[in-house]
């Protein structure tokens, strides 16, 4: 079965209108700190002149404060928060209890990331497994041994939780992650030209994904 797609990093209405119009489950849309960090307003004047179109809207936020949060998505569609941060367990299910959407959690790829992710085991909708690179909490297109995938599927089954597979993701790459039957991956500069989300490389993506699905179904 194919992966869930998701495309996150939108940070213009061409970038919306782009994804929107692609076969991505979810659109993703950084409001913290960040080259494509969004605000409220703007993404509720993409989503105005492009409509929702049946996709599920992702807003992700950074160690951020639940009023900032409530702030920031307030009048939105957002079907899901993710935690992209390090945030705790505690403050992880005080989101979920006050804004009462599934939340998703990045865990950053590290030697204990395992032990890590029991940590917040039913207080979560899914995990982004990514890579984290200096500062920066994500976006930096560097992936991190995929070799490890297997073990982060497996705690994911544990806890019957999607994972999806983040970092330097791209066309000409995306078949090694397949390999490793991820629940989903997440995409953000591997579909970019010049900072700009590209129909040609989402359609490259899209078709790679296709087509190995069904060499494996065959």
């Amino acid at each position: 079965m194919q992966p869930l797609l998701k495309l996150c990093g939108n940070h213009s209405e061409h970038d919306t209108n782009v994804t929107l119009s692609s076969n991505a489950d979810y659109i993703g849309f950084v409001f913290a700190k960040s080259k494509r960090q969004v605000v409220r307003e703007q993404v509720e004047a993409w989503l105005k002149q492009e409509g929702k179109k049946e996709k599920k809207l992702v807003a992700l936020f950074v160690n951020e404060k639940i009023e900032q949060i409530e702030d920031a998505i307030k009048g939105l569609p957002i079907d899901i928060i993710q935690c992209h941060g390090d945030e705790t367990a505690e403050e992880v299910k005080k989101i979920n209890e006050q804004i009462q959407l599934p939340i998703w959690k990045a865990i950053h790829h590290q030697p204990d990331a395992i032990s890590v992710m029991r940590k917040y085991e039913g207080l979560v909708s899914g995990y982004i497994v990514d890579c984290k690179v200096g500062d920066q909490w994500g976006g930096t297109g560097v992936s991190f041994d995929w070799e490890y995938i297997p073990a982060y599927l497996e705690e994911g089954k544990r806890q019957g939780v999607p994972i999806f597979i983040a970092g330097g993701i791209r066309p000409d790459n995306v078949d090694k992650v397949l390999e490793y039957g991820p629940d989903g991956i997440d995409v953000s500069s591997g579909i970019e030209d010049n900072g700009q989300k590209s129909k040609e490389l989402i359609s490259q993506l899209e078709e790679r994904m296709k087509r190995y699905d069904n060499n494996v179904s065959r």
